[in-house]
């Protein structure tokens, strides 16, 4: 089991607050015995909410000490940290603890100095902000989230779902991160503008009729390869009119898609079967074991095997 603790603060967002419990406590299948999640503050007692509510928060930072998974929701861009929370995380750090800045949560990680030299995201309206204030971090507000060692960091409010899931993911593997997507009736993740082991497909049905029938066909059969003519084919299109409806449906080419839709299903297979590497690329559609393992390293950082072996047992 795999303990958190979430850092609250007066005036936080409810809804900030809520996705880390969500994830981690309330969309848990038979909950026990894989997160135990905690609520912290500065003080016990009352925490006010942005909306006029207060909660009553019965752990102090120093709950810190015991988490495996520290995670800071969100942070006032303004509000220096205190000094007992800014000690916490650098010890946390120092430990090689996981310690997770959702939306503004990463100024708090600038503020006790943790992301200075590193790669790191946070909400793309508050860039120039970020960038002004803590120089020596390498901003990019192009991803839904950035691992950078045992720190991450994640973009906007809607994005710090696609990183609760991936923290899942890490831990327990895919299929455990599905479930719990399924439950909240999330995609498992998103693409979009991002290039790192987090990028899986989003898996939904679009309102166009004639893109939801395509892409039923190429989940029925992975191993289907399809061009870009003969899938606007399929949906009755013309090619510039196909490609531009598929990237404003799912933010990303039909090729690319092909690719992630193969890669997700990849995971399971190496997680759930003993089957080789070889037997999964050619199940999966991909024209041969070098290409699937070049696509596989370049999305996820390491190796099919490497997958295998820490999720295989799970």
């Amino acid at each position: 089991m795999k303990h958190i603790a979430i850092v609250a603060f007066d005036e936080i967002s409810m809804f900030h607050l809520s996705v880390p419990l969500a994830v981690f406590a309330d969309a848990i299948p038979d909950c026990d015995n894989y997160f135990s999640t905690t609520v912290c503050a500065e003080r016990k007692g009352r925490v006010s909410v942005s909306g006029g509510l207060d909660l009553f928060v019965s752990h102090t930072f120093d709950e810190l000490s015991n988490a495996d998974i520290i995670i800071i929701p969100s942070w006032p861009p303004t509000k220096q940290i205190d000094v007992s929370l800014k000690e916490h995380l650098q010890h946390a750090k120092a430990n090689n603890k996981l310690i997770v800045g959702l939306c503004l949560g990463a100024y708090a990680l600038a503020y006790s100095g943790l992301l200075d030299g590193k790669r790191a995201t946070t909400h793309w309206k508050f860039s120039h902000d970020f960038r002004q204030r803590f120089p020596d971090v390498d901003l990019d507000t192009n991803p839904l989230f950035v691992v950078h060692e045992n720190i991450i960091t994640s973009a906007g409010s809607a994005a710090a779902i696609d990183c609760c899931l991936h923290i899942v993911k890490s831990v327990y593997g895919v299929k455990f991160a599905n479930q719990i997507a399924r439950m909240m009736v999330s995609p498992p993740s998103r693409t979009g503008g991002q290039n790192q082991f987090i990028d899986s497909p989003v898996v939904h049905r679009p309102s166009d009729t004639r893109l939801a029938k395509l892409v039923d066909t190429f989940q029925g059969d992975l191993s289907t390869s399809l061009s870009v003519g003969q899938a606007a084919n399929l949906c009755s299109m013309s090619v510039r009119s196909f490609t531009r409806h598929f990237k404003a449906n799912y933010g990303t080419s039909f090729i690319t898609w092909q690719i992630l839709m193969r890669l997700n299903a990849s995971l399971e297979l190496l997680e759930s079967s003993d089957a080789s590497i070889a037997t999964i690329s050619e199940t999966i559609g991909f024209s041969s074991e070098q290409v699937f393992r070049k696509h596989f390293k370049a999305q996820f950082d390491c190796s099919p095997q490497a997958w295998r072996r820490l999720f295989n047992n799970k």
